[in-house]
């Protein structure tokens, strides 16, 4: 029969004083680290019950794979967008019109339209009530009829259009002043349902106009969007 400890009375194999000393730190790192690997599994069950995040991965790896810029760089004008890049920013916006809501390009195209009464303005508005009309007259439009007037026939296909490509260096009519601003599109359309017809090219001229005071000042300005190409003439 086995003796017990004389210190604590207990059987000497459990007795603590007669136990070989434990290496605590061992046994703390051996031990896993529990709310990490719970968050981990949080976040995962999270993204797998969650369609919203698994739509947004798969539409940054589709924009990933096709090399496209993102769209919504420069959705505002800005005194810091040379021309090439206020015409860039529409184009790409109208290329993606209903990202991420609907006809977002289209506002876009909007907001870089010269606004009406610009430079007496004080302040810019969010969204200014009226901007000029892309048909090269003085008219000025409402959203809701700037939007009309994009899905007209002549400016529908740059309405997500499958490419476009500048065919003209920017040219500056009025090289005094250097207030106006020329320059050649080419935009491929997206071939219409239920149309055998292959993709088709179409050629625009943008006519832009560097705003000099008011809240836009410095800024490069959409005052008409011609069917053509009047920039290599």
């Amino acid at each position: 029969m086995l003796q017990c400890c004389c210190r604590c009375q207990l059987r000497p194999e459990a007795c603590g004083a007669l136990a070989p000393r434990l290496n605590y730190s061992a046994v703390i790192r051996s031990v896993p680290n529990v709310s990490r690997t719970r968050a981990r599994t949080v976040v995962r069950a999270t993204q797998e019950s969650d369609p919203g995040a698994n739509l947004a991965r798969d539409f940054s790896k589709f924009v990933n794979e096709k090399g496209a810029p993102p769209p919504l760089h420069n959705r505002r004008p800005s005194h810091l967008l040379p021309p090439t890049a206020a015409i860039a920013a529409q184009l790409n916006a109208l290329q993606l019109n209903d990202w991420p809501d609907r006809s977002a390009g289209i506002q876009t195209a909007f907001l870089f339209s010269k606004p009406y009464g610009c430079e007496e303005m004080v302040t810019g508005p969010p969204l200014p009530s009226h901007a000029r009309s892309w048909h090269g007259k003085e008219e000025w439009l409402s959203l809701e009829e700037f939007t009309s007037m994009l899905q007209s026939q002549d400016y529908k296909p740059l309405i997500n259009c499958e490419s476009w490509q500048a065919t003209s260096p920017m040219v500056f009519p009025s090289t005094r002043v250097g207030t106006k601003a020329v320059q050649a599109i080419e935009v491929t359309s997206q071939p219409s349902a239920g149309i055998t017809n292959a993709k088709r090219s179409h050629t625009f001229t943008f006519c832009l106009e560097h705003v000099t005071q008011g809240p836009y000042k410095g800024c490069w300005m959409t005052v008409g969007l011609r069917v053509g190409d009047y920039a290599n003439v």
